[in-house]
């Protein structure tokens, strides 16, 4: 995934971005695990190349995201 360290691809304001030497979107600090769970908020999200899709990228390709995928999301931000 090339895309990944390309900046123009990706949502440097809303999106995930480096603060000092910590991983963050919006005002919040991003953990991911060995496993490519992706932890916001003390929230665990279960890590897969959808929700990467729609965390990093300004332009979202709907071809990777799933429907447990938005599902997840939305539950996450009503």
């Amino acid at each position: 995934m090339a895309y990944v360290y390309k900046s123009r691809f990706l949502d440097t304001q809303y999106g995930v971005r480096m603060d000092g030497d910590m991983v963050v979107i919006g005002d919040s600090p991003i953990v991911v695990d060995t496993d490519g769970d992706i932890t916001i908020k003390e929230r665990l999200f279960k890590g897969s190349k959808g929700l990467c899709e729609q965390l990093k990228r300004k332009e979202v390709n709907t071809e990777f995201i799933t429907y447990d995928d938005l599902k997840r999301i939305r539950k996450y931000f009503r």
